[in-house]
């Protein structure tokens, strides 16, 4: 097969999309050639049956000039491949729609967020499959969605022991720093552990902003912080390169996640691969993890008392990895997404 990727940027380094590389990869196992279109390209060593082709953001092309190179790669290469497959931006489904509808080769958009807009309803139209993490990963009715767990590389994402950071309890939270991630719920349940928890404890938030609204939320949390006397519990480690969150993940004990997203959020799937107890509020997590990771009431007061009730668990926490290993690895995602477009 001869396939075709669409994709925002390869980049195995990247903090937020990096974990994209390992995907190429494995489609390149599959693959006699995979042709990547990407609207960013930065660090990649990719096998030798993997061609990259960047439409320029990275140097600074305008987004007029990035869409007339895609309309001439796009139409080029496909006319080449047996199969494409878009991952996460349905506008670029919409931008190659003139290709795709004239010589209709398979075809699958990779999407997983709660959100339905104009631009999706127009992609799903074009496309033959929607894969997608989990039911609730995807919320426009339709008969094309498969359902393909999360692809988490859980070789790389390793168990471990107790965290490598001494005595005490290690809290962490991974991920955009942005509102949908209701980390001041987190900071919250901080002051009660400050004032009514004798353990020692820390909290890493791993991550960054990334619009101007998330900037404004970040120095919210900052003052917040700072007005609670959190100073020597909690610690903003900004965003970290993908290729070193594993060690990230091994030295922590417990992952918190409060996300409203309502889509399987990867950040906890990576923290279970490794081993963490998690802890989380994401309802897309209410039929996949017991009952005892998964917050019910979304407070503070009930986020804490979980913490507390936790923290002797011991690590690492195998039953969690077994989870992702059955349900989400990345080798049982491409190779149903192989699988359909074959």
């Amino acid at each position: 097969m001869k396939l075709l990727v669409v994709t925002q940027k390869i980049d195995r380094k990247d903090d937020n999309v990096g974990f994209f590389y390992r995907w190429v990869e494995e489609f390149a196992r599959s693959a006699d050639h995979v042709t990547v279109i990407a609207n960013s390209v930065g660090e990649f060593s990719f096998p030798a049956n993997v061609s990259v082709h960047s439409l320029g953001k990275e140097s600074g092309a305008r987004r007029i000039s990035r869409w007339w190179k895609f309309l001439v790669l796009f139409s080029r290469e496909y006319a080449r491949a047996d199969a494409v497959f878009f991952h996460m931006i349905p506008e670029f489904v919409v931008a190659a729609s003139p290709f795709l509808v004239s010589l209709r080769k398979p075809s699958a958009l990779w999407y997983v967020h709660k959100s339905v807009t104009f631009t999706l309803k127009c992609a799903e139209r074009l496309v033959r499959h929607i894969v997608t993490a989990s039911m609730l990963s995807f919320r426009l009715p339709s008969k094309k969605v498969v359902y393909t767990g999360h692809a988490i590389d859980t070789e790389f994402f390793r168990q471990r022991g107790p965290s490598r950071h001494g005595s005490g309890v290690n809290l962490l939270t991974v991920g955009r720093v942005s509102p949908v991630k209701d980390i001041e719920t987190i900071l919250s349940a901080c002051v009660i552990l400050k004032d009514t928890w004798n353990v020692p404890w820390s909290l890493a938030i791993v991550g960054g902003p990334v619009a101007p609204r998330d900037i404004r939320y970040k120095d919210s949390l900052v003052a917040f912080i700072r007005s609670r006397g959190l100073e020597r519990f909690v610690h903003f480690a900004g965003p970290v390169p993908y290729v070193d969150t594993p060690d990230v993940y091994g030295g922590h004990d417990i992952f918190l996640s409060m996300s409203t997203t309502g889509s399987i959020d990867k950040a906890v799937l990576e923290a279970m691969a490794s081993g963490l107890t998690v802890i989380t509020a994401n309802e897309a997590f209410r039929d996949v993890l017991p009952g005892k990771y998964f917050l019910e009431m979304r407070s503070s007061e009930a986020l804490a008392e979980r913490i507390k009730s936790l923290a002797n668990e011991n690590r690492p926490n195998m039953a969690l990895r077994a989870i992702v290993e059955e349900h989400h690895s990345i080798q049982k995602t491409i190779r149903e997404i192989i699988r359909l477009l074959a």
